[in-house]
């Protein structure tokens, strides 16, 4: 078991607390240093499209298809988080950005919750909350509000995990199963995380591994053959019954993204294909977001990586880093043989990358501790000062190479990001263009290669009854067009009204 110095539940004392609020409000600093830039971002090219999509829907029906999870309909949970914001600000991009930084920062808290839960000492912990605080591998959860949904499914995802944890913690031989009512707030909590993307359909496998690897049945150690299948069933029906009700709830989800009435394998980008081919890319896509330096892109390569973490999940009976391991391979299959996915999408991995990464950056800061400690100029310093400053060191070198790679590839990508999108809504507040009810309007060009004027002009006007035109996507005739009621053309970056 991986050494703990407090229990996460125990009420630290003066001191302790005092040093707990100075390193909570160090991490506060770090996050809005790195992601301070997220504020001067424009909409992503994708917010339009999701922002009009849950505007078009009532409200009592985005209501309904919260709970109609076997119809398919697209996460629907992200329309909380939208929609106040658009009847409030409208088309300001600040807004979004900040609540969408909000609900990061809850994430940063919720790794570090859940790394010592897991049994993670409190400086291990707080290492992989500033892993967490600002990855520039995976820029979009920070700098992109189309990619709110993978922040809304970390958020519940561990907070659902957090929570069962917290009621079978892994320094318990034998805690108390959950109550009736505890296993409702546990299921409502991975229902959030399932309406907010479909990546949470690993937490209840994730479940039976915690159970498996930290509390392993006793009828494992007997000779093989009297283990029976009844042994296995009466497992499930105790400590792993939390998670075949988990299980159960994903049989209908999983229905309606293949065969509901919105199914999202009917969508172009969501048909996975099941190769090797497809498998190496998402590897090495992987693995350049969370290195940033990965040149490596052969079978070899990747092979030999894996023995690597492998061999540092097992050199020691430490059931933290398998746990780790296991949840690196399975939590990303939900997308791994999708095309181009990495980034933001891995937001659930990141959470435990960072447990690994940060226990393993701990082990090497404490042994180069322990060999300097036996110099004849350190040895007055001691092991544990050392250890301290190998580890600060080590974070600030970190965060130094963070730096560079934000100043030199995110800041450019993310001034770029939306730039279109910004200029068309300029135009329209600079114009004010109103237009009657149950009216057809014509866009007779635009700056865009898909819909997003159309979605632009939706969300401007704020009504239903009026129908837009793109002439470029759907052409109309002259004699259609002279009855249309009004035309309006983008000449020269400026928005005009024709007619």
């Amino acid at each position: 078991m991986e050494r703990v110095d407090r229990s996460p539940d125990t009420p630290p004392n003066g001191r302790a607390r005092l040093r707990k609020l100075a390193f909570a409000a160090f991490v506060l600093v770090y996050f809005l240093y790195f992601n301070r830039g997220a504020l001067k971002v424009h909409f992503a090219p994708d917010d339009m499209m999701n922002l009009d999509y849950y505007y078009h829907v009532e409200p009592w029906r985005m209501l309904l298809h919260e709970f109609m999870i076997w119809a398919g309909y697209f996460r629907p949970m992200a329309a909380f988080f939208y929609l106040p914001i658009f009847y409030v600000w409208h088309l300001n991009p600040v807004p979004y950005e900040v609540f969408m930084l909000a609900l990061m920062l809850a994430n940063v808290y919720l790794v570090y919750r859940f790394a010592r839960l897991l049994g993670c000492e409190a400086i291990v912990a707080g290492v992989a909350a500033l892993i967490a605080a600002y990855h520039p591998g995976l820029m979009d959860l920070y700098y992109n509000t189309a990619f709110v949904y993978d922040v809304l499914c970390m958020f519940f995802y561990l907070a659902a995990f957090g929570y069962y944890l917290r009621l079978r913690p892994p320094d318990k031989k034998t805690p108390p199963l959950l109550t009736g009512r505890q296993t409702l707030a546990f299921l409502a909590l991975y229902y959030c995380a399932l309406n907010s993307k479909e990546m949470a359909v690993t937490l209840p496998v994730m479940m039976l591994v915690y159970e498996w690897i930290y509390r392993r049945p006793k009828w494992l150690y007997r000779e093989p053959d009297r283990l029976s299948v009844r042994d296995l069933a009466q497992w499930l029906a105790g400590p792993g019954r939390v998670a075949l009700a988990a299980a159960l709830l994903n049989l209908p989800f999983i229905y309606g993204k293949f065969f509901g009435p919105e199914a999202m394998t009917k969508m172009p980008g969501y048909q996975p294909v099941f190769s090797m081919v497809r498998f190496l890319d998402y590897q090495n896509r992987e693995k350049m977001n969370f290195l940033l330096r990965w040149p490596y892109t052969g079978w070899m390569a990747l092979a030999v990586f894996w023995l690597v973490l492998l061999y540092l999940a097992l050199r020691r009976p430490r059931p933290i880093l398998v746990f780790c391991l296991i949840f690196m391979i399975l939590t990303p299959v939900p997308i791994e043989f999708l095309e181009g996915r990495g980034g933001a999408c891995l937001a659930i991995p990141l959470a435990v990358w960072a447990i690994f990464a940060a226990t393993i950056f701990v082990d090497v800061a404490r042994a180069l501790a322990g060999f300097l400690a036996g110099e004849p100029g350190l040895r007055r310093v001691g092991r544990e000062r050392l250890a301290v400053v190998a580890i600060a060191a080590g974070v600030l070198l970190m965060a130094n190479e963070f730096r560079l790679y934000r100043e030199s590839d995110v800041v450019p990508g993310m001034k770029a990001l939306g730039q279109t999108t910004a200029e068309v809504i300029r135009q329209f507040k600079l114009t004010k263009p109103h237009v009657r009810p149950h009216s057809q309007v014509v866009f007779l060009n635009d700056p865009f290669q898909d819909w997003d004027m159309a979605f632009i002009g939706d969300l401007w006007f704020r009504d239903h009854t009026l129908h837009f035109v793109l002439q470029r996507k759907t052409p109309l005739t002259p004699d259609e067009l002279a009855r249309a009621d009004y035309q309006f053309d983008y000449r020269d970056g400026k928005l005009v009204q024709v007619k």
